[in-house]
């Protein structure tokens, strides 16, 4: 039985929505890790709204089971939307460890995870709105003490724009990609502010390098 504060004590807030990274597996059952947002229904609630055509959808689909990572970690975010920039275009498998409560993978390096069950899906366009049940909570880094750091929050913000923008370009709405992309070059602005020379500033230009190879496309 989980405490009715579970998911409060580690940051939900009912109906809002928290970005994290969800973890599967595939039916040969390897490991594959997507940033996505989470909306809390209720203390053992939550649901993903999924597009149909990612692996994610289909493991979730299939399995009928998966885990929530909860991280800041920019790196996180940065490896598991962009896969081309890992050994072999796919996240690392030693980065991951079977979960005890359900038949998926967990990031080993993150702040808290949850195990899940798939309790229902429905939609009929092109997105999924999967009602999933809490199995189990588990803080992997307590008492983690971190000073907050800005760049740290405008590279994450501007690697979820990232992914919309790209669907914005290839679907012709050109309005919704150029309102994210001037946030994502104002995000740059404040990391080459606060953080110049560092791991957030590289990735942020790596961002804007992939959204002007986007455009080109078009």
């Amino acid at each position: 039985m989980l405490p009715s504060d579970e998911l409060a004590k580690i940051g939900f807030v009912r109906n809002g929505i928290v970005e994290t990274i969800v973890s599967t597996f595939d039916k040969h059952q390897n490991p594959i890790a997507a940033p996505m947002g989470v909306s809390s229904e209720d203390e053992k609630h939550f649901t993903l709204s999924i597009y149909k055509t990612t692996k994610t959808y289909m493991n979730l689909k299939e399995k009928k089971c998966g885990v929530v990572n909860i991280t800041s970690d920019p790196i996180l975010f940065h490896r598991t939307v962009f896969k081309d920039i890992n050994p072999g275009n796919k996240l690392p498998k030693d980065w991951f460890t079977h979960a005890s409560k359900v038949d998926a993978p967990y990031l080993r390096n993150t702040d808290a995870f949850i195990e899940f069950k798939v309790t229902n899906l429905t939609g009929s366009g092109e997105k999924a709105e999967i009602l999933c049940r809490v199995q189990k909570i588990t803080e992997s880094k307590k008492n983690s003490l971190q000073v907050y750091h800005r760049a740290k929050s405008a590279v994450i913000e501007s690697i979820i724009h990232a992914t919309r923008i790209e669907v914005f370009i290839v679907s012709g709405e050109e309005k919704k990609a150029k309102e994210l992309v001037d946030l994502v070059n104002h995000y740059a602005k404040i990391v080459n502010r606060v953080a110049p020379n560092s791991i957030y500033s590289e990735i942020m230009s790596d961002i804007q390098t992939r959204i002007k190879k986007w455009n080109k496309k078009r």
